[in-house]
């Protein structure tokens, strides 16, 4: 495999995540009100800010065109009601902040993740640039919504584990348990990296803390007044409504969808004269399809090699995608969030073989552009620039000319 120098490699790395940056930071204050579910994390981050009781219940009736999110763990609303505190404001930009500067890290987090399980620079740097380039976690990221919070939190946590700094990563585990449930998912992978490290006796870390982290990050909901049997009603309750939930949506998906990005989600339209304006949560076409045959191409290369590190990132992969095939609730492709930093990484490892010979190299090149290019395509309807409605209405399949909100 191909390896960059060592300076090369930081001012390629620097660059990637400059353009991260900057993508993620661009117009992130359009628009300055409620995108699809900010509607209940961005409005209940709001209802913390100011202490509201009512925000942690699921027994309070919710105002008109908005509702009380309690059916997953506060920590990233949270987050989201500090950052307005501490931007002194509650305009959409400030809601958004953490989620983007988290996006950011994710990017960085997989290129560490690269050159800790494929030991090279040039597989890590590729695994990261395509990463960089996927809509899906690139709408999530700059949506006031808890996916971006917990992706990246079992992001670094794997990173720890493998660098067996297990206090700390068990304290990540948590921070995502503590974001979104679906990071219990995690568990599969946290006990494959223990057991075959032989560090099994590690694993009543990983159970403990983050139950305390979990516990803290509902002490808000304790010092309003609430009781601990209030809280484990609560609990019952999101389990009830996450097993239960029978409703119908018209960007719906299955699980098997996903990794061909089949069914994006339309998020957010709006209209003008002549132009429109969408946003979508859609993943990258081009790094999807390819990210998946590198998926399958990996796989095989574990029956043959029984390569350990590789087997961390496939597991990695459908430890958070198979586990919705047998989910009773309505799913949507941000589902797939967390298996797409190791889909990443299953690409980048693939490409670099690529360098070995010339024609290999012509084709890196030729996915590479045709990744790019895909995602400067789809980006106008990543971030809500207006476009006029006759361009708009022939790029998709269907008329979008219907307000579907």
């Amino acid at each position: 495999m191909l390896k960059l120098p060592k300076i090369k490699s930081k001012y390629i790395l620097i660059l990637i995540l400059l353009l991260a940056a900057f993508l993620r930071f661009y117009r992130l204050d359009y628009p300055n009100k409620y995108v699809f579910d900010e509607v209940y994390h961005a409005f209940t981050a709001k209802e913390y800010l100011k202490g509201s009781a009512s925000a942690w219940e699921w027994w309070t009736a919710s105002p008109p065109g908005v509702a009380y999110e309690w059916t997953h763990p506060p920590l990233a609303k949270e987050i989201m009601a500090a950052s307005m505190f501490i931007f002194r404001t509650e305009d959409a930009w400030a809601y958004r902040f953490p989620g983007v500067v988290l996006g950011i890290l994710s990017v960085y987090m997989v290129y560490l993740l690269g050159l800790k399980l494929l030991k090279n620079q040039t597989a890590s740097l590729m695994a990261a640039f395509v990463f960089s380039l996927d809509g899906l976690n690139f709408v999530q990221s700059r949506t006031g919504m808890n996916d971006i919070y917990y992706v990246t939190f079992i992001l670094a946590g794997l990173f720890l584990l493998l660098n067996k700094k297990f206090i700390l990563a068990a304290i990540l585990l948590g921070l995502a348990l503590s974001s979104k449930w679906a990071a219990i998912y995690a568990f599969a992978l946290i006990l494959f990296i223990l057991v075959k490290n032989r560090q099994k006796k590690k694993l009543y870390l990983f159970i403990f803390l983050p139950i305390v982290i979990y516990l803290l990050a509902y002490s808000p909901f304790f010092l309003i007044g609430h009781t601990f049997n209030q809280f484990k009603e609560l609990q019952q309750q999101m389990w009830w409504y996450h097993t239960n939930l029978k409703a119908t949506h018209a960007y719906s998906s299955p699980w098997w969808s996903w990794p061909l990005n089949l069914y994006p989600v339309w998020y957010f339209v709006d209209y003008q004269k002549n132009t429109m304006s969408n946003i979508f949560a859609s993943g990258n076409p081009v790094l999807f399809w390819t990210g998946s045959i590198a998926i399958l191409l990996t796989i095989w290369e574990i029956i043959k090699k029984r390569s350990i590190s590789l087997a961390v990132i496939i597991l990695g992969f459908l430890a958070f995608w198979l586990p919705w095939a047998g989910s009773p609730r309505i799913m949507f492709l941000y589902h797939f969030s967390p298996s797409v930093p190791f889909l990443s990484l299953a690409l980048g490892y693939q490409l670099n073989k690529l360098m070995r010979d010339k024609k290999g190299k012509q084709l890196l090149i030729a996915l590479l552009i045709l990744i790019l290019i895909s995602f400067i395509l789809v980006f106008p309807f990543l971030t809500g620039i207006h476009l006029p409605r006759n361009f708009i209405n022939s790029f998709f399949a269907t008329n979008l000319s219907k307000n579907p909100f």
